[in-house]
């Protein structure tokens, strides 16, 4: 990463944890576009030219391209299973790289706010949607057409969610990892394509 792109994510992160701050002290609905750029020193144009809108500052992570990727590095001979399951394990090592209050304010906010808790759905949704395309793709099934990738795509989602609520709502071990091997081996069959 050079130093442009370096400087690019900083001021993300930063306007993120700003906007975090000002949501939990005044509330999501109370709070600016405005004085989160004051905030995180920034002018109104450049947050726009970071997020669309307010809401946007919760949901813009570096995960969008993550599965792709992430699956596109995997060995072809690989069985799905223990795809998905490094995959994940992959996600949530980015996860654990991140502040794990930070993680719960902002998981507490979305699951709080009814605008907020829509958007966490439609992007639940999307990511389903994302996953389905990626294992078709990856055994060769059609995406649209085929029930047992669009249910191992929604059970691995799921187990994903579930283990990673779980480590948010459990201060002790065990370690998120540990959680989605075992949310991923429970649902091992869905994933023998």
């Amino acid at each position: 990463m050079g130093l442009r792109e370096l400087k690019k994510l900083r001021t993300k992160k930063e306007v993120q944890r700003q906007a975090l701050k000002l949501y939990l002290e005044k509330g999501f609905e109370a709070v600016t576009v405005e004085q989160i750029a004051a905030a995180a020193e920034i002018s109104t144009a450049t947050f726009y030219r970071y997020f669309r809108d307010k809401k946007d500052v919760l949901f813009n992570d570096e995960y969008d391209p993550f599965f792709e990727e992430a699956f596109a590095r995997r060995p072809a001979d690989e069985p799905l299973a223990d795809v998905v399951c490094k995959v994940f394990n992959e996600l949530a090592s980015q996860l654990l790289d991140a502040d794990r209050d930070a993680l719960l304010l902002r998981h507490r906010l979305l699951t709080s706010v009814p605008e907020l808790r829509q958007r966490l759905y439609q992007e639940a949704s999307a990511n389903i949607e994302q996953l389905t395309e990626l294992i078709a793709h990856r055994t060769g099934r059609d995406a649209r057409e085929d029930l047992a990738v669009q249910l191992a795509a929604t059970a691995a989602n799921a187990a994903f969610a579930s283990a990673a609520l779980y480590w948010l709502d459990h201060d002790t071990e065990p370690d998120l990892t540990q959680l989605i091997e075992f949310a991923m081996h429970r649902i091992k069959p869905a994933l023998e394509l």
